[in-house]
């Protein structure tokens, strides 16, 4: 079984930038998905931000194709121990960022980003696409 990617938010701007090589490569073999969190900061971004019509319609075309993982009561439960193992580390990650990694630990896939804080979590599986 191929390894599954959950790609965070700096990844999929990266993805539509087409700025990885590797990160065409898991998108072409369909091993990527994102974050129901992931896909509500893509869709703040469209809401607040003034693009240009062809981004904007390259984020909807991506948001359409890239599979959607629920944020579910089993990312949760999990986000509840991280959140608290972390603050007895005196750890502390921003909510989205928490989130996204406590989304991923639950279901076991590999979170692809270049934001450093992810590496704060110990037991999370991460791998930068730059």
């Amino acid at each position: 079984m191929k390894t599954r990617f959950m790609l965070d938010t700096n990844a999929v701007r990266a993805l539509l930038e087409r700025r990885s090589a590797q990160l065409d490569r898991w998108f072409a073999e369909e091993r990527c998905s994102i974050s129901a969190v992931v896909a509500a900061e893509l869709r703040f971004g469209l809401a607040r931000r003034r693009m240009s019509a062809e981004r904007e319609g390259l984020v909807l075309a991506l948001l359409d194709v890239l599979p959607t993982q629920p944020f579910d009561a089993r990312a949760a439960i999990t986000y509840g121990q991280l959140r608290a193992e972390l603050a007895e580390q005196g750890l502390i990650l921003a909510a989205m960022d928490l989130l996204i990694a406590s989304h991923a630990l639950a279901i076991s896939h590999v979170l692809i980003s270049a934001d450093r804080v992810f590496s704060q979590v110990p037991q999370l599986s991460c791998r930068s696409w730059a």
